[in-house]
């Protein structure tokens, strides 16, 4: 009996039902916009087509649900530029991430999802445990942070295991890094554009004013010609893209060299990434995303060499990587030099006076080491220091809870990231932050070194150097990295990436020695 009411199920059929109660909707929106006349029903109907068909072509196909994610992520910050701070827009991302979700749920069960088991699930579980507690501290004003934070922390963390099923083969790697090299190029470009028209492009000046603070920021001096506004590109602030590009300069160095030892196409696109965000890098103004330009192509230049096959003259490909990486950078520096001298020089000033060791404004040993420092000490003057105030009241986002629910805001926490953990969950906080991000990054290297000596290392190592930029030295800094939602859904797919990669060689490899062995 139960085997045949499973075969006459048809698993269209919710699907179908869907779409004939969307279609009845539909219908009906129309219906009341002709009959009044009013605008509004016309924008409910547009983002209910929108919805409905998002719904339906993410529930057909999870991965799809993955590329719409990661492509409104890019665009999100430009629609509340011209359309307000608008909470709708701003939590879209959540709902489509949602669905996806739901998605891959579904695929689970049905046996049709790629699963793993995280080797650093148990130090994660343990601070999520404890940041759940800590949504009912006393010390918090309201719920409402605590579930802030908690989206903060976790809500993407399921992106691990999206970024590790949909490798299905070597070809669904090449399509997702290729991807992210037009997003890269698509990004790095505009913010190019910004810079050399004077920041105003894609940045409306009745821009609302919570955002205007963000996407106007400047350096220099006018009286010394060194003033510039800072370029966002298609974001909300400069940060945003600040910290975008030092994932993407790092994404395409890797995805240069994994190419070049796997002959595959593409290439070009990637280099020309490469080269654009170089730019974009030096002409955006901001510090930390120059350092660590010049310290990523320097680790990463030495890992290649250090991990690159020596056979078959793969590690030549690696040298001509590196080789070719650095011509691309120094050729679009050498044309917006030539083509505008002012403006590479004024971020050239600030660079060098600011950064400089020789330099009698330098603020690099300042910013790198002493303010940090100081941030963290600071937060042993706040109140309730040892057991927290509770999870999110320092979180990126309270703006948001105090405009939409007009809860009271705690004045606490501080720029670095470890006080802001304590400001939060108390002593306990970095511990237990310490402990799980360390477990990452011994698991992430068992996997680097296994890819060692094959065409994979190149982008598995630039995976797991991002990963532990962001949990390790950002985190000394501040927090804004691993909250901002950019960045954060890119950490944990990349984490879900770098992890299938061993078994993905593997396959690789024995399919291509079936076929030798047919041939």
């Amino acid at each position: 009996m139960f085997n045949a009411r499973a075969e006459s199920y048809d698993p269209k059929a919710p699907k179908a039902i869907a779409l004939t109660i969307g279609l009845f909707v539909l219908t009906w929106l129309v219906t009341e916009y002709v009959i009044q006349g009013s605008s509004q029903y016309l924008g409910l109907v547009i983002v209910g087509c929108a919805g409905l068909a998002v719904f339906m072509t993410i529930m057909k196909d999870w991965r799809m649900g993955v590329f719409i994610f990661l492509s409104w992520l890019v665009l999100e910050d430009q629609i509340r530029k011209y359309m307000g701070n608008s909470t709708p827009i701003f939590f879209a991302k959540d709902v489509i991430i949602g669905i996806t979700y739901l998605a891959m749920y579904n695929a689970r069960r049905r046996g049709k999802l790629l699963t793993f088991k995280p080797p650093f699930m148990i130090w994660l579980g343990l601070f999520f445990w404890m940041a759940l507690l800590q949504v009912f501290n006393p010390y918090s004003p309201s719920l409402i942070y605590g579930l802030l934070g908690m989206k903060t922390y976790f809500y993407y963390v399921p992106m691990m295991y999206a970024g590790y099923a949909i490798l299905r083969t070597e070809e669904d790697l090449h399509k997702i890094l290729i991807l992210n090299m037009w997003i890269a190029l698509i990004v790095s470009g505009f913010g190019l554009l910004q810079s050399f028209g004077g920041g105003g492009f894609l940045t409306p000046d009745n821009i609302d004013p919570e955002l205007y603070a963000l996407s106007h920021v400047t350096r220099g001096e006018k009286q010394l010609g060194t003033y510039f506004v800072r370029s966002t590109s298609l974001f909300v602030s400069d940060g945003r893209f600040g910290f975008f590009l030092i994932l993407l300069f790092i994404l395409a160095f890797g995805t240069a060299g994994y190419l070049l030892m796997r002959r595959k196409r593409g290439r070009m696109v990637v280099f020309t990434a490469l080269g654009v965000v170089t730019l974009a890098t030096i002409m955006n103004g901001s510090r930390g995303a120059f350092v660590y330009l010049m310290v990523d192509t320097l680790v990463l230049s030495l890992a290649m060499v250090w991990g690159a096959p020596w056979r078959y003259r793969q590690a030549f490909r690696m040298g001509k990587t590196i080789r070719n990486a650095l011509i691309i950078s120094a050729i679009a520096v050498v044309l917006a030099t030539v083509f505008s001298p002012d403006t590479i020089r004024r971020r050239w000033v600030l660079y060098f006076e600011t950064l400089s060791p020789t330099s009698a404004h330098s603020e690099f040993r300042y910013r790198a080491l002493e303010y940090p420092e100081k941030n963290l000490e600071s937060i042993f003057e706040q109140p309730n220091w040892k057991w927290g105030n509770g999870t999110g009241v320092a979180s990126l986002g309270t703006q948001y809870v105090v405009r939409a629910f007009g809860v009271p805001r705690l004045n606490v926490g501080a720029e670095s990231g470890y006080a802001l953990l304590i400001a939060e969950f108390g002593i306990l906080g970095p511990v237990l932050w310490t402990a799980w991000t360390v477990s990452v990054f011994f698991a992430g290297w068992k996997v680097v070194k296994s890819l060692r000596q094959t065409a994979f290392f190149p982008i598995g190592f630039a995976l797991f150097w991002y990963v532990f930029v962001l949990l390790g030295y950002f985190t000394f800094q501040g927090l804004n990295g691993y909250q901002n939602y950019l960045t954060n859904a890119y950490l944990w797919l990349i984490i879900g990436i770098l992890f299938r990669l061993p078994s993905l060689l593997a396959e690789t490899t024995a399919s291509g020695q079936h076929a030798r062995a047919e041939t």
